[in-house]
């Protein structure tokens, strides 16, 4: 954590966040993670509205939150951008900065790098929601895109599903998921094995993260009892699941505004698929306001979009974790 004398504020890299949230482990992160969507059920969180700005190749995000009950110390903002062409050219096609501040006096606290955050909580969230909504039993994982995201996503669902005992991954790029196999496979101490999409979707357990803008998973290579992750469509123009397959799922959703106009649920209500009633808050889930997972037969979907509290929850685990460990 170094500190900036002009700006009287800290610099916090990609590499000092992830040493700091892998310190406080993938269970306590996922922990605090659920509390955020806990508050946010009970309406005890200040998050604006996601701002977008679409340049046509690439979109800029502006995700500002204030958390009173959760810690009334900080509030602040991440500004994310996604480049898709950015992979041609060898460079992240996730880049952002978060700006944590003094709630009080408005003064600036730390400048964050934001992509190992992003990458962080968005796996974390995922981690909530398996835990609330898969099979207890389930025993293969399969993972639908090997990019950068799909590694949080496997950390955080083998943290609340021990029982997992195989992964499968599928990339068009054969290649890619082969190294993702080889790179992964000793840390996660499970098979992960390469195969075609029909066996990736043919798991308890099936996440999706990919930027596809057109469906390629259909309701008819879904089976009883699955639990699917959408994370990749979270814009009006992805969609990875075709919203038919919507019509047999119980649908979960992270943040209502915002799912509204992403992916799989934009085109469902657009095509009049499903309705707006038919969404169920996961905050609600977990306060026990809402029914989850009804029996072993149910297929239930999560729909993430990434909210704002979840930055802010990470950046003061963070700051007052580097904080801590400099005093000591």
């Amino acid at each position: 954590m170094k500190k900036i004398t002009e700006l009287n504020a800290f610099l916090i890299t990609n590499d000092a966040l992830k040493e700091t949230l892998e310190n406080i482990g993938w269970k306590a992160f996922i922990s605090e993670i659920k509390r955020g969507f806990e508050q946010s059920a009970l309406g005890q969180v200040v998050v604006p509205a996601k701002v977008y700005v679409d340049t046509g190749v690439s979109d800029m995000r502006c995700m500002p939150a204030y958390l009173p009950r959760y810690n009334p110390k900080y509030c602040g903002v991440k500004i994310v951008s996604v480049a898709p062409a950015n992979k041609k050219l060898g460079l992240p096609t996730v880049l952002g900065e978060y700006l944590l501040r003094d709630a009080e006096t408005q003064q600036l606290v730390a400048i964050m790098q934001a992509e190992e955050m992003t990458a962080y909580r968005t796996g974390a969230a995922t981690g909530v929601a398996t835990e609330a909504l898969s099979r207890t039993d389930s025993k293969t994982l399969g993972i639908i895109g090997t990019g950068k995201q799909a590694y949080y996503q496997a950390k955080a669902i083998l943290t609340v599903r021990d029982s997992i005992d195989t992964i499968k991954v599928f990339n068009r790029s054969e290649q890619r998921a082969r190294t993702f196999s080889a790179k992964y496979e000793p840390e996660f101490g499970v098979d992960i094995a390469v195969v075609n999409l029909e066996d990736a979707l043919d798991s308890d357990i099936v996440t999706t993260v990919t930027p596809a803008t057109e469906p390629f998973i259909y309701s008819e290579q879904i089976k009883q009892g699955m639990h699917l992750n959408g994370v990749g469509a979270d814009t009006k123009t992805k969609i990875e699941f075709d919203p038919e397959v919507l019509k047999t799922a119980r649908i979960f959703i992270d943040d209502f505004s915002q799912c509204v106009h992403s992916g799989e649920i934009y085109r469902g209500l657009e095509k009049g698929i499903v309705a707006k009633g038919d969404l169920i808050s996961l905050g609600d889930v977990l306060l026990g306001k809402a029914e989850g997972r009804t029996s072993k037969d149910d297929i239930t979907f999560f729909k993430s979009t990434g909210v704002a509290f979840q930055d802010l929850i990470t950046a003061i685990l963070v700051f007052e974790g580097m904080s801590e460990n400099k005093t000591k």
